[in-house]
């Protein structure tokens, strides 16, 4: 357990540096443990891996005030996890919601980065400005997240709204649903959404607002064709904001969750990446 900004967070550590370091980040509803078939392949390699369960996850202090989990929250949170830990330049690894965390480091701490992967999660200034009716559509779930009744309906009955309709694709969803069955758990899920609205980050964007410096860190944006989330598309187009090495791979196959169902070509494209460092 490490203190980060008041928050008591839980970050699992693993293996020895000889090839370097590794940081992984998970999205929504996941915890640091969706890491750990890859975490064992990186360990092998060489690599020492870090990975925390995310705010509001797993063993991580789960806050109740949905501002706590604003973006500049949670990405400060990270940045003293690296200070606490006294982290060299290493890797970094994101998915889903630990993606737009990983897009972020990546572009205002650079000079900690070797190389940057993103799973599924494109670019955040693709993700909210370039709309179209599929995106829209696609992220329905992410409104009806921030309804107070959205607690209730996704804990009654062991979850079964929210495996039905929020979850459809997650390969374990038994082993989501036992942690997130409890309100407090699922209140902490979904203030991710409820600390990030995104009526409030399309209006910075449509608004010109939304300014990010293009990223020096060499990025490989990672997709899978069962994701019905996220749009192939804006990951695509995410190289538009990386002024350095940039590679787009789409897997053969796997779900949103790509680390769970593809987890042999996943963690192949990923340590291929890493193991390409000049």
């Amino acid at each position: 357990m490490i203190p980060l900004n008041g928050v008591n967070y839980h970050v699992t550590d693993r293996g020895d540096a000889i090839e370097g370091t590794v940081l992984l980040f998970h999205g929504m509803p996941d915890t640091g443990a969706i890491w750990d078939n890859l975490a064992t392949r990186l360990v092998e390699h060489g690599y020492r891996v870090i990975y925390p369960d995310m705010l509001g996850y797993g063993r991580t202090e789960k806050p109740a005030d949905p501002e706590r989990y604003a973006g500049e929250h949670v990405i400060a949170d990270l940045i003293a996890l690296i200070e606490a830990l006294q982290l060299p330049r290493c890797h970094i690894v994101g998915h889903d919601w630990g993606a737009y965390a990983s897009w972020e480091l990546a572009t205002h701490l650079p000079q900690q980065f070797l190389r940057h992967v993103a799973v599924s999660m494109s670019h955040p200034a693709i993700f909210f400005s370039n709309l179209n009716l599929n995106s829209l559509r696609d992220n329905w779930y992410m409104y009806l997240n921030t309804q107070e009744a959205a607690v209730d309906l996704y804990t009654m009955d062991n979850c079964a709204f929210f495996r039905e309709f929020i979850t459809t694709t997650h390969p374990d969803l038994d082993e989501v649903c036992s942690r997130l069955r409890e309100p407090e758990a699922m209140r902490a899920n979904l203030n991710w959404d409820r600390g990030n609205p995104l009526a409030k980050s399309y209006v910075v964007a449509r608004s010109g607002k939304l300014k990010y410096p293009k990223i020096n860190v060499p990025t490989l944006g990672l997709w899978s064709p069962g994701d019905v989330y996220l749009l192939e598309a804006h990951m695509q187009e995410s190289g538009a904001y990386v002024d350095s090495e940039w590679c787009y791979q789409r897997l053969s196959y796997g779900s949103h969750w790509c680390m769970l169902d593809n987890p042999d070509e996943t963690n192949a494209a990923i340590l291929n990446w890493l193991v390409n460092t000049d």
